[in-house]
C-alpha cells in the first residue's frame, strides 16, 4: 500500500530533476548564441582599427576595451593581408599594443597559446619581438622553440643553424616538419649554413634530410653527388633514405642515376617507391626496364609509382607499358593497363 505514495514521489522528483536540466540547457545555448553573437559584433567593430578604418585616438580607445579579441583577431588576419595594405595593418595593429600583448602571451599563456604568439611576432621584427622570440628558442615545449626559431628565420634574425640544431635537439627529440620550413628561410640569405649540415658528418640523418630538402629546389647540381653517396651509404632500413631520393627527383640531374637505381633494390618499399619516382622525375632512360620490373612489386605504392614514372618517360616508357600490358604477367599486366587508361595512353 506504501509503495505506490513512494514510486510517485520518486516519478515527481526525476520528472523535476529533468525540467530544470532541460530548462538549464535551453538556459545554457541562448546564454552561449548570445556570447557568440557580440563576439562576432565584437569582431566586425574592431576590424576596421586593424585595417585603418578610424581615427589614431579613436582606435585606441575602442581597442582598450577587448585587448583579447583584438590580438586574436590580429594572429588570425596577419596572414590574409597582403600588398599594400599590408604594411598599414601590421602599423595599425604595432599601435594598438598587439606586439606587447603577443609578448606578454609568450610568458603567461599555454603551449598553443605560446606557438601561435610565436609565429605572429614574425611579422612585426621590432627589437623587442625578436629578443622575446630568441628568449623562447629556451621554451620547455618543443614546438614552441621551433616555432621562435621559424620566426626569427624569418625576419632574418636566426642564430647559425648549427647552434640551432644544438640548442632545438634537431633530429633527436624534435622531428616536426617545421624544421624544413626553419631550414628554407635561413637558406634564403645563408644556403652556406644549411650545406653545413649535409656534410657535417656530426648531424644525424633526419637533420641532414630536412637541410637536403630544403635545399632541393635550389637547382645546386653540385648537392647530386653528396646526396647520392648518402644514399649508397646508409643503411637499408634508414628513413632518411626516401626524402634523400625524392631530394635527387627535385634537383633532377642524371648523376643520380646510380643513387635511384640503387634505391629500387632497397627492401623497403616506401625506398622503392621514392626511387621509382626519382626515375621519372630525373628521366633516367635507362632505368625504363627496372621501373617494368617494380610493376610487379609487393607494394601496390611502388607499383603505381613505376608506372607513373615510365608514362613519364615519353616513347620509351610507352612501349615498356604496352608491352607488359599485352604480354606480361598478373599484377604488372594490371598495373600497366591502369597506368594507360589513366594516363590515356592507349
Amino acid at each position: 500500500m506504501n509503495i505506490l505514495p513512494a514510486l510517485w514521489h520518486i516519478s515527481l522528483t526525476l520528472s523535476l530533476i529533468a525540467l530544470v536540466i532541460v530548462t538549464g540547457l535551453i538556459v545554457a545555448r541562448f546564454i552561449s548564441e548570445l556570447l557568440q553573437k557580440r563576439r562576432a559584433a565584437e569582431r566586425q567593430r574592431l576590424i576596421p582599427l586593424l585595417l585603418g578604418g578610424e581615427a589614431s585616438g579613436e582606435r585606441s580607445h575602442i581597442a582598450a576595451h577587448a585587448p583579447n579579441t583584438l590580438t586574436n583577431l590580429a594572429i588570425e588576419l596577419i596572414q590574409m593581408v597582403r600588398g599594400t595594405d599590408r604594411e598599414k595593418f601590421i602599423e595599425n595593429a604595432r599601435e594598438l599594443g598587439v606586439p606587447d600583448r603577443l609578448r606578454h602571451r609568450m610568458d603567461s599563456g599555454s603551449p598553443r597559446s605560446r606557438l601561435e604568439a610565436a609565429e605572429a611576432l614574425a611579422e612585426f621584427g621590432d627589437p623587442k619581438s625578436l629578443q622575446r622570440l630568441k628568449a623562447a628558442l629556451d621554451d620547455s615545449n618543443s614546438d614552441v622553440r621551433l616555432a621562435a626559431a621559424v620566426s626569427l628565420a624569418a625576419a632574418g634574425a636566426a642564430p647559425p643553424a648549427s647552434e640551432l640544431v644544438a640548442k632545438l635537439r634537431l633530429g633527436t627529440v624534435e622531428n616536426s616538419r617545421l624544421i624544413v620550413s626553419l631550414f628554407r628561410e635561413i637558406a634564403k640569405s645563408r644556403p652556406e649554413e644549411i650545406r653545413e649540415l649535409i656534410l657535417a658528418p656530426q648531424y644525424p640523418a633526419s637533420v641532414k634530410a630536412a637541410a637536403i630538402e630544403a635545399l632541393s629546389t635550389s637547382g645546386d647540381y653540385s648537392l647530386v653527388p653528396i646526396i647520392a653517396d648518402l644514399v649508397v651509404r646508409a643503411d637499408p632500413g634508414d628513413e632518411a633514405l626516401p626524402r634523400y631520393l625524392r631530394a635527387l627527383g627535385a634537383l633532377g640531374h642524371p648523376a643520380a642515376a646510380e643513387a635511384v637505381e640503387y634505391g629500387m633494390d632497397n627492401t623497403e618499399w616506401r625506398t622503392r617507391a621514392a626511387a621509382a619516382e626519382a626515375a621519372g622525375q630525373v628521366s633516367l632512360f635507362q632505368l625504363a626496364p627496372r621501373l617494368a620490373d617494380l610493376l610487379d612489386d609487393s607494394s601496390w605504392w611502388v607499383r603505381f609509382k613505376a608506372g607513373e614514372a615510365l608514362a613519364r618517360l615519353g616513347d620509351r616508357g610507352r612501349e615498356l607499358l604496352v608491352e607488359v600490358a599485352e604480354r606480361g604477367d598478373g599484377t604488372a599486366r594490371e598495373t600497366a593497363r591502369l597506368t594507360l587508361a589513366e594516363r590515356k595512353l592507349l
